[in-house]
């Protein structure tokens, strides 16, 4: 006999505190859930409060208002098992919790076991992790009790199952095999996984791993959009069985709150591959006999939950229902550009998680609009493109320029062919455009400063260069800023990763802004991604910027300055970020592991590419101070130099001295041999 179950998974886009809002896109999910019949929905980690609440957790306002959107959403669950998550108080420990909800009653409490600590996570300031196979008897803010910890639910009609929170099912001894060996047939994971390129690709082998190693239906949900700053959610619902995605929710979502996922399925598959093998049976007799530690407490639900649907058939295996080329996550953008081949996957992930990250910053924060200091150079030009797509995706192109305007701002050093790239991309964009001579004010500055120094500046004086080209950057961020509040509008930051990493920025100057966009993608991608746009959407505008070599044009113009010439090549440039901040090298392996690779690059030779990785370890070090007051900027790639939240480096210490040297013998050592 078929014992077919109708469950859902859910995206939902919160903000934190946004306690009537969080309320009702909560209500609106579950309402449609019913609708399709669903007995079962699992909503995300943090749904309820917003999941980035940082120090607003220690706020008992926090608690209690958390606690009591739950009580509300919980009369909206009649006919319904609902898991929503919220942050709870218990024995005076903050604990991240998923409550379950079943019917309108509040069925148990369970804490996620291991807390997300590292990188950008930082659970452990706030919260305890839950002690796996323990057990309390929770009192509720409003007297009740119930169980919280380590339970296993069961239901007529859908059996057991179980939750494991986020990165509970990630990584080390996960709580959810214990569940499954203990008989829950359906595992859920409510989750906050925040995007990084590439990522979805390893949550859907994750997902798709467990299930066939647990053999259950494992319900797998995430947050949606910018919950508060830095982390962008990009969704991804799935619903998987014995090692089959079965149904994918769809990500980056712009013009919707939330998405919702259901499934008819058939658990009768999955008992009867549990009853054929015998390594299952040798393990559940295992954690009987108590070798996987105690075992999770079983909560009964009344009720009848089964689902009178029969469950579709599955696809004849030799059959491929899907072009390998289509990710089924971004399904709902080709009308507009096309099946989403596997090459241009990372450069439109990137697009639309920037793009859903600055919709959502300007949105919740009540921004109208936004300000660009469009150089005529790469990077400026990608955080104008991206504007434009976000407005692009929200449908909301004919506002261009309204919401977006872009100023050119010349000096004496300032060339054509810049004025040119920066005029023609502003006009294909739709933005509003200004250009503003800062000669004058530059050359008033100048004065003042020669009166300090009781003579003129000079080109020719190494510390008179510098501050001349710093002051050409203050300048323009003096009027770059009274152009946005003119306009009640957000400045844009244009820096990029790459040249946060080494300080090529000058401090209130082109660092000016409240938003840095791309201070998380490295100049080389920066190249690639302006290229990649330039085809996909056929914006010829971006090839001036593209045929130019990045320069800062600070220097007078017979000079020549390059970005490059001041720094080194940004590709050699970038794999020594990449190999310095991620993978922990030191001097001697930063240049043992890249010198088989770029010895071509140095024609051989090994002192020229010693004296670039002093130059960038140096820099690097000695701009930590400029990181920490750089503008707030969004996560994603695999590492981030983000000083409150990713690469906490010290602003004060000795730049590698010692392992430097090291270099230098090393070096010297090949160069004798």
């Amino acid at each position: 006999m078929s014992s077919p179950v109708h469950v859902a998974s859910a995206s939902l886009n919160q903000t934190v505190g946004d306690w009537r809002g969080n309320r009702r896109r909560i209500v609106e999910v579950l309402s449609e859930a019913r609708r399709r019949g669903v007995s079962l929905v699992v909503l995300p980690e943090g749904c309820v409060s917003g999941y980035s609440l940082g120090d607003r957790l220690h706020r008992r306002g926090t608690l209690d208002n958390a606690w009591r959107v739950l009580r509300e959403v919980q009369e909206k669950t009649a006919g319904l098992v609902a898991m929503v998550g919220l942050p709870v108080s218990h024995d005076g420990v903050l604990y991240n919790a998923m409550a379950v909800l079943a019917d309108g009653q509040l069925a148990g409490l369970v804490a996620k076991e291991n807390l997300a600590t590292g990188d950008v996570e930082y659970e452990s300031r706030w919260y305890q992790g839950w002690p796996h196979g323990r057990v309390d008897e929770f009192q509720t803010p409003d007297g009740e009790r119930c169980p919280m910890g380590t339970l296993l639910f069961s239901a007529r009609g859908l059996g057991r199952f179980a939750v494991e929170i986020c990165e509970d099912g990630w990584l080390g001894i996960r709580p959810g095999s214990v569940y499954a060996l203990a008989g829950a047939e359906i595992l859920c994971n409510p989750s906050a996984s925040w995007f990084t390129i590439g990522k979805h690709r390893m949550r859907r082998n994750l997902v798709e791993q467990v299930s066939r190693e647990d053999k259950c239906l494992y319900l797998y949900s995430s947050l949606l959009g910018c919950d508060a700053t830095r982390l962008i959610f990009d969704g991804g619902v799935l619903v998987a069985a014995d090692g089959k995605v079965l149904a994918e929710g769809r990500r980056f979502l712009f013009r919707e709150d939330w998405d919702l996922v259901d499934r008819v399925v058939d658990l009768q598959v999955l008992q009867r591959a549990r009853r054929e093998l015998g390594s299952w049976r040798q393990q559940v007799r295992r954690l009987h006999d108590g070798d996987y530690g105690p075992q999770p407490a079983l909560v009964e639900l009344p009720g009848e939950w089964g689902s009178t649907e029969p469950a579709p058939a599955d696809p004849a295996y030799w059959l491929q229902t899907r072009p390998a080329s289509v990710d089924p996550s971004l399904d709902w953008v080709e009308p507009e550009v096309g099946a989403v081949a596997r090459t241009d996957l990372p450069h439109l992930e990137l697009e639309l998680a920037l793009c859903l990250g600055l919709r959502d910053y300007l949105a919740k924060t009540g921004v109208p609009g936004v300000v660009v200091a469009l150089s005529g150079g790469r990077d400026s030009a990608m955080v104008a493109t991206l504007v434009h797509r976000m407005l692009a995706w929200d449908g909301r192109l004919e506002q261009s320029a309204e919401k977006l305007a872009m100023a050119y701002l010349s000096t004496e050093h300032s060339g054509e062919a810049t004025r040119h790239a920066a005029r023609s991309l502003a006009e294909t964009l739709g933005a509003t455009w200004h250009e503003l001579d800062v000669q004058p004010a530059l050359e008033a500055h100048t004065a003042l400063a020669e009166q300090l120094e009781g003579g003129p500046l000079s080109w020719e004086d190494p510390v008179h260069d510098l501050a001349l080209q710093n002051v050409q950057a203050r300048v323009r961020g003096v009027q770059i800023w009274m152009l946005a509040n003119l306009r009640r509008a957000l400045l844009l930051t244009t820096s990029n990763k790459s040249e946060a990493a080494v300080g090529y920025a000058t401090m209130d100057g082109d660092t000016s802004g409240g938003l840095a966009p791309i201070a998380d993608v490295p100049k080389s991608l920066v190249t690639t991604w302006l290229d990649w746009a330039r085809r996909f959407h056929a914006l010829d505008a971006l090839i001036p910027a593209l045929a130019l070599a990045p320069t800062a044009e600070l220097r007078p113009a017979d000079r020549n300055q390059t970005d490059e010439d001041d720094l080194m090549p940004f590709a050699i440039l970038d794999r020594l970020m990449f190999e310095f901040v991620q993978n922990g090298r030191d001097p001697v392996a930063l240049f043992e592991v890249l010198w088989p690779e770029l010895q071509s690059h140095y024609s051989g030779q090994p002192a020229a590419f010693a004296a670039d990785i002093r130059r960038f370890v140096t820099l690097l070090c000695r701009a930590q101070w400029k990181r920490e007051r750089f503008a707030i900027s969004f996560r994603v790639t695999a590492f981030d130099l983000d000083p409150k939240t990713g690469f906490r480096f010290p602003a004060v210490q000795a730049p590698f001295t010692e392992e430097l040297e090291a270099l230098d013998a090393h070096v010297a050592g090949l160069t004798t041999a």
